[in-house]
């Protein structure tokens, strides 16, 4: 088994301290196994409560990913291996991400089985896969890591005991052994980004960067506790997000600490070979306020398919920035954007883009992005009778999404300040006329190459506020006249783009 210790010295003590352990338990019969828990049971037991997991489905295509989510068990299977080729299966079977597996202290192991898991032992095997961009990563798991693909209860006996635990009181879990780390980290902030409402970025919290995270437990300072889960809130040791509809608790408060529960992580997940299971806490105090959601009314109109107006935001909002979008399909939908997409150089995604608004207006503009796959993909277009989401970025508030439908027969351009028939203004409007569609374009080419290097996170909040649409207008309408045609090449070639570069 790997990470053997070598030194003689070292082999001498553990040996010893192993002896003193099983000692200790055939004293009483107490035993030590990892074991599956659900999600609920095992926060509870700390005294965190946690947002509706089954509410959550973008976790569900990656749950073969053992370096992210090998913390946590899933339901259903990964792969399907015909003996010469593995293939993902996660996304066509529905595979959800279900609690996580921990170390418990049990009375006996007659206390374990019991609950009804599946004993897993040294000689378990497993293959997990995760597909991506057309590629496919395998992960051979054995030992203890098949846990994370077991159902809830299941369990592996450990030989010794291990410095973190809960414990197991008939069939429920309490507080047990912690045996914690302690620093002061400084954490920050984003809202309305596309992993939720509110994402943290806690690069500090180091001793947990080369760890499996089993799970992460946020305390605000008024002793609200929150429990997050994986994939979904937490994909990365110092990045985790959520949704205030689905976890709330900590919007308008101030975040003072960030707990870590974590395992030694696999260095090779293709050899079916586990490590000596280690586990470990950290505690991170750190002092941040979380914004509050917005309550007020904001609102949103197609003044024609070149402009959305957006009314009710509040005077001190800081840069707030749009993504608009209609979706088709189930648990896995498309997204189609009016707002621009861009093509990420790093994984050749192609990716929506923020607007910012410019006067409480959203330019639309027209265009296309081909990836170097070859995809090409279009935005741009409101379809007629097409209800369409608004989502929000803010600095200092948490917008919810709202709706708007966008309706041709509801189309009345109204030229924003016309120029007079005699003005020098009525002379260069063939020329805006000519050029404005082709401006368009360019000024999104431009716009999103200058600013891909400064990336704002999508926005995945959750919500629900609608608006109707009492839009006016079309650039083909009869009564646009060329003036209109010029002002709405302004409103475009005037609109900022920022780059996403996360997304789910």
């Amino acid at each position: 088994m790997k990470h053997k210790r070598c030194a003689a010295a070292v082999m001498a003590l553990a040996v010893a301290a192993s002896s003193l352990s099983l000692s200790a338990l055939a004293d009483d019969d107490s035993v030590y196994v990892l074991m599956n828990i659900p999600y609920s049971q095992f926060y509870s037991a700390g005294s965190a409560k946690i947002g509706d997991v089954d509410a959550v489905s973008s976790a569900t295509n990656k749950t073969g990913n053992y370096g992210k989510a090998g913390g946590a068990y899933h339901s259903g299977t990964t792969s399907f291996d015909d003996g010469e080729t593995v293939t993902a299966v996660s996304i066509d079977n529905g595979s959800k991400l279900k609690g996580v597996t921990w170390a418990v202290k049990a009375e006996s192991i007659d206390a374990v089985k019991a609950l009804g898991g599946t004993e897993i032992t040294e000689s378990s095997q497993i293959t997990t896969a995760t597909a991506a961009h057309g590629n496919v990563s395998v992960s051979y798991l054995g030992g203890y890591q098949v846990l994370t693909e077991s159902p809830e209860y299941s369990y592996y006996v450990l030989d010794e005991a291990p410095d973190n635990y809960l414990v197991l009181d008939g069939t429920e879990f309490k507080a047990g052994s912690v045996d914690a780390s302690s620093e002061s980290i400084e954490v920050t902030a984003s809202y309305g980004t596309n992993w939720g409402d509110i994402q943290l970025n806690a690069g500090e919290a180091e001793l947990a960067c080369d760890k499996i995270i089993n799970a992460v437990v946020l305390t605000a300072d008024d002793g609200t506790a929150v429990g997050l889960y994986h994939l979904d809130q937490i994909w990365a040791f110092n990045q985790m997000a959520w949704n205030v509809d689905f976890t709330n608790g900590l919007d308008g408060k101030k975040l003072k600490n960030i707990r870590y529960y974590c395992s030694v992580k696999d260095t090779d997940n293709e050899d079916g070979t586990a490590p000596v299971y280690v586990n470990y806490v950290y505690d991170y105090a750190v002092d941040l306020d979380i914004s509050k959601v917005y309550t007020g009314d904001v609102t949103a109109k197609f003044k024609n398919e070149t402009e959305l107006d957006i009314t009710g935001l509040p005077e001190d909002a800081g840069e707030v920035t749009v993504k608009v979008y209609y979706t088709t399909g189930g648990r896995n939908a498309e997204y189609t954007y009016i707002t621009p997409l861009t093509v990420d150089p790093e994984d050749d995604d192609i990716d929506p883009v923020f607007v910012s608004l410019k006067d409480g207006a959203l330019a639309i503009e027209k265009g296309t992005v081909t990836n170097k796959a070859g995809t090409s993909v279009s935005y741009g277009e409101p379809v007629d009778g097409t209800e369409y989401v608004v989502e929000f970025s803010c600095d200092n508030y948490i917008f919810r999404k709202i709706t708007v439908t966008y309706s041709e027969a509801e189309n009345v351009y109204d030229p924003v300040n016309p120029e007079p028939e005699n003005s020098s203004g009525t002379d260069s409007t063939p020329e805006a006329d000519s050029s404005s569609e082709a401006g368009t374009s360019s000024a999104a080419e431009s716009s999103s190459a200058a600013e891909s290097s400064s990336a704002v996170e999508s926005s995945k909040a959750d919500a629900s506020s609608s608006s109707k649409p009492s839009s006016e207008g079309s650039s083909s309408n009869p009564n646009t006249g060329k003036a209109a045609a010029a002002a709405a090449a302004v409103i475009v070639l005037g609109a900022t783009l920022t780059v996403v570069r996360k997304k789910k």
